[in-house]
């Protein structure tokens, strides 16, 4: 018997077994890889980044920036000295007869009030309330011409027909009685015509439109009106001719003193809060007037308030001011007070 022989497999079916193999292999491993990548969890930073690119953008939206928000600028108050507030008449008067002696009461337009004059001996300090009206039946007074504790002179308004009329005490307030003998030379301001005063030598038109304080003192012709404008004149010749005028802005009263008149001003002078004293004088020619500042009166009370409801008067030497419910005086032209 003859026994064949084995035959052995050529090279090239065997590296053809080979290539079959590594395929495997390959496809194997790349089915791993696969599936590796699609498990992985993306990271925080990867996740987000992919969210922000998934959101879409508006058409036409901008990316809204935080703008500041504006801070007002504050409206600036005024200080006293921008206030400047104009004289209105006065609603009380006061007349002083010495340092210690002074008549005072309140004033307006006829038929109110009744005449009822306060009179204090002590500075002051202490006033006795009279009647003028119960013996006379004047109302509104205009003017106090004080001669001491005991007499004084008072122009105002006969409540009848509110005609002009003057009244008078001798005996400190216990009495009075009319003197229409007085009044022909008497000086005066008619509420109901501030356009026009009355003086020693009658009626005269006023130097301006409307009169609101009215100053004189023991010489008979010379005097001195306070002007709704904040103007001042001086006369010297019974209101036959006036001084030029002089403009005092923020003036509220006036007065006559023995060395010609004072003023009273409210936020004149920054370096005064309340009321600056200002000294007039006339000079000989009757042309100007001349003022200087002597003093201050402190107080919180605004111009406005002020405005009507301060009185003054002078005598030997002393400076008197009603102002709310206090008298002061001075004696050194308002640089200290009492």
């Amino acid at each position: 018997m003859t026994v064949g022989k084995r035959r052995r497999p050529r090279d090239g079916t065997l590296r053809q077994g080979w290539v079959y193999v590594a395929l495997a292999v390959f496809l194997i491993v790349d089915a791993f890889l696969v599936t590796a990548a699609l498990t992985t969890t993306p990271t925080a930073a990867g996740s987000a980044s992919a969210a922000d690119a998934a959101q879409p953008t508006p058409r036409g939206s901008i990316a809204p920036t935080e703008t500041p928000t504006p801070t007002p600028t504050p409206t600036p108050t005024p200080t006293p000295t921008d206030v400047v507030v104009s004289p209105v008449p006065a609603t009380r008067i006061l007349s002083a007869a010495s340092a210690t002696v002074a008549w005072r009461a309140a004033t307006g337009n006829c038929p109110d009030p009744v005449a009822a004059p306060e009179v204090s001996s002590d500075s002051g300090i202490t006033w006795m309330t009279t009647d003028a009206y119960g013996p006379t039946e004047i109302t509104a007074l205009q003017g106090i011409s004080a001669r001491n504790g005991s007499v004084a002179q008072f122009v105002g308004l006969a409540q009848a027909d509110c005609s002009m009329q003057v009244v008078r005490t001798f005996v400190a307030g216990a009495n009075y009685s009319s003197a229409p003998d007085e009044l022909d030379t008497s000086w005066y301001v008619d509420p109901a015509d501030r356009a026009e005063l009355h003086g020693p030598d009658g009626a005269q038109p006023a130097p301006c439109a409307a009169i609101v304080a009215l100053a004189h003192g023991t010489v008979t012709d010379n005097a001195a009106v306070l002007c709704a404008d904040g103007r001042i004149f001086a006369t010297t010749d019974a209101a036959a001719t006036w001084s030029a005028p002089l403009s005092v802005p923020g003036a509220l009263t006036l007065t006559a003193t023995d060395s010609g008149y004072t003023a009273f001003v409210a936020n004149a002078d920054p370096a005064c809060t309340g009321l600056r004293v200002i000294s007039l004088s006339a000079s000989e020619s009757n042309a100007e007037l001349n003022q200087s500042a002597t003093g201050c009166y402190a107080t919180t009370e605004s111009p406005i308030a002020l405005a009507g409801n301060i009185a003054s008067g002078s005598a030997d030497g002393t400076l008197w001011l009603w102002i709310g419910d206090v008298i002061v005086r001075s004696a050194d032209g308002g640089g200290s007070w009492l």
